[in-house]
């Protein structure tokens, strides 16, 4: 998975054009550190995912900037959809 917590990243002009981010209209349902979960915006699936961090495995971090864009520009935008589910699945 590909995702953000950075509401910064999200609520910019790419992240709501690029990422078809929308800001939730009500308050979490859970709470994330009795749960031990996270809720993220999910990237590619271009919506909110609860994320058990009781089996999560963080394989790399990408700055909330500039450098994001560049990355997501140069290395995702037109990625195909099979592309996609083979990054999700590696």
């Amino acid at each position: 998975m590909l995702c953000t917590k950075s509401y910064e990243l999200l609520n910019s002009t790419n992240g709501r054009i690029s990422l078809n981010y929308a800001p939730p209209t009500h308050p979490p349902l859970i709470n994330e550190a009795k749960e031990n979960l996270l809720i993220v915006w999910d990237i590619y699936m271009q919506q909110f995912r609860n994320i058990n961090m009781n089996d999560c495995y963080l394989l790399n971090q990408l700055p909330a900037d500039d450098s994001f864009w560049e990355y997501f520009n140069e290395n995702l935008y037109n990625m195909t959809p099979e592309q996609k589910m083979a990054f999700m699945n590696s």
